[in-house]
């Protein structure tokens, strides 16, 4: 699994960079940007103890909620399979996420911002994945010689090979959303028991 998931990010590496630039690039532009245009915090009065809410005792299922959630929809239905239909939405909705992650987490107080960060990072990086694989996956069918160059693939064929790289993507991303999940709730329990 790994030495196939080190041929898809070499073969493509230029799409990872470029999604990975534009997505984290996205976030921090907007967090600064939102700085300056929203002086007053969306989270005035933001207090951690509101967190408690999600609490209930049972983190294995906030775990296993948080990463189902995130991978069927978040992931896959959101950011992937659109790009498999017209392969530039893939990147319009990883930079709408970007957008919305950036006003969400402006204005947090710098300790819960610094706590957020590991989760932003994971699962920021599955749905880049994701948005490259539903790029990949699109643009095969669409063009087959934009990704597999001097081949002579036919639509069809270059369809089911992008198909099979993307489900080879997809184990990293469902790996890299699990691993936020536990961060995530990690976070969520940390946060909810400061005072």
């Amino acid at each position: 699994m790994v030495i196939g998931l080190f041929k898809l990010v070499c073969g493509r590496w230029k799409v990872f960079a470029l999604f990975n630039l534009l997505f984290f690039g996205s976030v921090l532009a907007v967090v600064f940007l939102a700085e300056f245009m929203f002086p007053p915090p969306l989270y005035n009065g933001w207090s951690p103890n509101a967190l408690g809410v999600f609490l209930d005792g049972s983190w294995p299922f906030m775990v296993f909620g948080i990463f189902l959630f995130n991978l069927c929809v978040s992931a896959f239905v959101v950011v992937t399979l659109p790009g498999i239909v017209f392969f530039p939405l893939s990147t319009f909705f990883l930079l709408f996420r970007a957008v919305l992650w950036g006003l969400l987490i402006y204005a947090l107080p710098i300790w819960p911002f610094v706590a957020v960060l590991p989760t932003v990072v994971l699962e920021g990086e599955a749905y880049v994945f994701s948005a490259a694989v539903g790029t990949i996956v699109g643009g095969s069918w669409v063009k087959p010689d934009w990704l597999f160059k001097d081949e002579g693939l036919s639509r069809v064929d270059a369809f089911k090979r992008a198909l099979k790289e993307g489900l080879r993507g997809y184990v990293f991303v469902a790996v890299l959303l699990f691993l936020a999940s536990v961060v995530e709730t990690a976070t969520i329990i940390f946060l909810s028991a400061v005072p």
